[in-house]
């Protein structure tokens, strides 16, 4: 099908720049790695509930600790966990400070805002023939809006928890801010499964090649 074929053209399939490849790839592995942190801290170690488990060590081997120095051995494993956690979040927003850049300098007509209004009348103004592929376009672009908003709470809410002991109106807030960061976290997990499952589909029907360009950028032409 031409990009041409209505008054509005499908928009059109571009390479995947450099840039965009290592924003992508970046925020993918730095997005596992606060997951990963979340999972040792909440479900595959727990400090806490390791305390009984301390304290049996301690006293196999001649050294018994009381309880509140097993919770202190917890502690401290925790705020090691917390130290990965947010370093790598501060990793994470600086490749979200980096994809604001990529969208300031880009041309205008590459800006993601751009292309959202472009699929949006697209679809206003295919035929019915093109409906279908107008719509998926716009509900992908759709997706990856969500995807922006949602990495923004993200960044900017760690953020703010980072800073929280620091600055005296952030500490008043934080329980709030905590408990957007948590709940966007949750939406960030539902958007990755989403996001993997697309891709898949996408790669097994009718956009052969996705991954590869994704990887080393190849071009493909337009649909």
């Amino acid at each position: 099908m031409s990009p041409t074929a209505s008054p509005a053209g499908p928009p059109a399939t571009h390479d995947y720049s450099a840039p965009l490849r290592v924003w992508h790839w970046g925020n993918a592995l730095l997005l596992a790695g606060q997951l990963m942190t979340i999972l040792f801290i909440k479900v595959i170690v727990k400090p806490k509930a390791l305390v009984p488990e301390f304290q049996a060590a301690a006293a196999q081997h001649g050294g018994p600790i009381s309880k509140e120095q097993g919770q202190s051995i917890a502690h401290l494993m925790s705020e090691r966990m917390w130290d990965w956690h947010i370093g790598i979040g501060l990793a994470l927003a600086a490749f979200w400070a980096y994809w604001l850049v990529m969208q300031l300098t880009a041309p205008a007509e590459k800006r993601f805002g751009a292309r959202l209004l472009a699929a949006a009348r697209y679809y206003r103004l295919a035929p019915p023939a093109e409906r279908p592929e107008a719509r998926h376009t716009l509900l992908a672009k759709l997706t990856y809006l969500a995807f922006y908003l949602f990495i923004s709470v993200m960044v900017l809410t760690g953020l703010a928890l980072t800073w929280a002991d620091d600055v005296a109106w952030l500490h008043g807030i934080e329980h709030t801010v905590k408990e957007i960061h948590n709940v966007t976290m949750y939406l960030l997990i539902a958007f990755v499964l989403t996001h993997l499952a697309g891709v898949v589909w996408s790669e097994l029907t009718q956009d052969h090649g996705l991954i590869s360009r994704m990887v080393g950028g190849e071009t493909r032409k337009g649909s």
